[in-house]
């Protein structure tokens, strides 16, 4: 009987959990709603106040100064900041001579802005930082001075407000700004991963080779994680930097990874002096990263040492290494060579050529097979 009573506790008690977490679901989905709605509702009342105020449909300009304290009262509001920048993303798309317009203006205080959300959260600042990366143009007159308060932001902020305010500075086409900000950020030793910092620089608006110059100008004060994305930044478009690299990569101590991106860069410029340590780094393979990645660069460096320096890789214990020889041999385009491996015994050399070529084979037939669907789509 008593044990009959504590089921039925049990039971209940279980019962009255899920009824709560139902009427708890139920609760969060129509305050998301609302506020979904509400959202919407903030954004179209935007278009239309953007409608309204573009000289070229009100015919006239509105007193400056009004404006600007209307827009710091509202735009102060993270909420109305993202409804400010969505809207006036429509109208960019939608309307872009009305944009143009009310572009043209340049009512935006940006700057009187950019000090108020200095004082507010890092989350905040990401998205003030969000919304001059996005539109650029319009923080044309405050150029200067908005490089200044972007920079500041950094103080105190998470990964997520630092890859804004960089992509800000980028998308301002700011060389000394983004120089700046790096190093801000080398300085105070906060971690952004270099693929993220890569991204970033590579989006650069303004002359690269005036900021690659700049960065350079300051790599051997760079941590490493940083000089790897200045080198697969220059690896991007220019082929300047052969002999700068030369001397790091010939350093022992110098970090692995450091020295793989190197060999990367020397993979899509040739630098004959290094040449000769790439065929060192397959031959001696003290160091498996480097002998990976020197597999590859060779591609670029046609003669019969390097193929023979290939055919010797093919032999590694590791795989990546006979895979990289196996397709700079493919790339180098002698099939007089290819075939001597592949009759040869060695079964590493013949599996990784067959392997790659079967590879290549199936990429060919899944990009034909995409561009037969996408005739047929448009037919």
């Amino acid at each position: 009987m008593f044990s009959d009573i504590r089921i039925y506790i049990v039971v209940g008690i279980f019962m009255i959990v899920c009824i709560s977490l139902m009427i708890f679901n139920f609760v969060i989905i129509h305050h998301i709603q609302r506020k979904n709605s509400s959202s919407t509702g903030i954004v179209k009342r935007w278009i239309k106040r953007l409608y309204r105020q573009a000289p070229i449909t009100s015919g006239k300009k509105l007193s400056t100064v009004k404006y600007e304290k209307f827009l710091l009262r509202k735009l102060a509001h993270t909420e109305n900041l993202v409804a400010y920048s969505q809207a006036l993303q429509y109208l960019k798309d939608e309307s872009p001579e009305i944009y143009n317009s009310y572009a043209d203006t340049k009512y935006v205080a940006l700057k009187k802005l950019a000090n108020i959300y200095k004082r507010k959260s890092s989350i905040e600042r990401t998205y003030y930082a969000e919304f001059i990366y996005d539109f650029p143009q319009v923080a044309e007159e405050a150029y200067g001075q908005l490089v200044d308060v972007l920079i500041s932001y950094i103080d105190g902020s998470n990964v997520y407000c630092r890859t804004n305010i960089l992509r800000a500075l980028c998308s301002l086409g700011s060389a000394q700004g983004v120089v700046r900000a790096l190093r801000t950020i080398n300085n105070n030793a906060l971690f952004m991963h270099n693929r993220i910092l890569t991204n970033e620089l590579s989006k650069f608006k303004g002359d690269k080779e005036i900021l690659a110059e700049y960065l350079w100008n300051e790599c051997t004060d760079w941590n490493d994680n940083l000089l790897v994305s200045v080198i697969k930044f220059v690896t991007e478009f220019s082929d300047r930097y052969g002999n700068l690299l030369f001397p790091i990569l010939q350093d022992p101590s110098t970090d692995t990874e450091v020295r793989c991106n190197i060999i990367r860069y020397y993979g899509t410029y040739s630098h004959d002096p290094a040449y000769s340590i790439l065929i060192d780094f397959i031959v001696n393979p003290t160091n498996i990263d480097l002998a990976i990645e020197a597999a590859a660069a060779l591609s670029l460096y046609p003669s019969s040492k390097t193929v023979t320096t290939l055919k010797d890789a093919l032999s590694s214990p590791d795989w990546y290494i006979r895979y990289n020889a196996s397709y700079a041999l493919i790339k180098l385009g002698n099939k007089a060579d290819l075939i001597e491996v592949l009759q040869t015994q060695n079964e590493y050399a013949t599996e990784i050529i067959a392997y790659i070529f079967q590879l290549r084979a199936t990429l060919q037939n899944s990009n034909l097979q995409k561009k037969t669907d996408g005739e047929k789509a448009s037919a």
